[in-house]
């Protein structure tokens, strides 16, 4: 595995809206390298959570609490 394609190769949630951090957040601090049965790629912390949080949204998981989701969005720009 080479990890400098793996981290060249990220995955990012596709959404139709974009939002600008400030700054003032981690971001992707924590990435996963992952292996599907064709190609080596990486996924970052903040397309995990967003992810979850689209799960969430359409009813595929269990809503996560309200004081999680903040804490979250505060330290991701999420």
């Amino acid at each position: 595995m080479n990890h400098d394609e793996v981290l060249q190769n990220r995955a990012e949630f596709r959404s139709d809206e974009v939002r600008e951090a400030d700054g003032q957040c981690c971001g992707n601090h924590l990435i996963f390298a992952l292996r599907d049965r064709h190609h080596d790629f990486s996924l970052g912390i903040t397309t995990v959570l967003q992810c979850l949080r689209f799960a969430e949204e359409q009813g595929a998981i269990p809503e996560l609490p309200d004081e999680w989701w903040i804490a979250v969005r505060g330290r991701y720009c999420l």
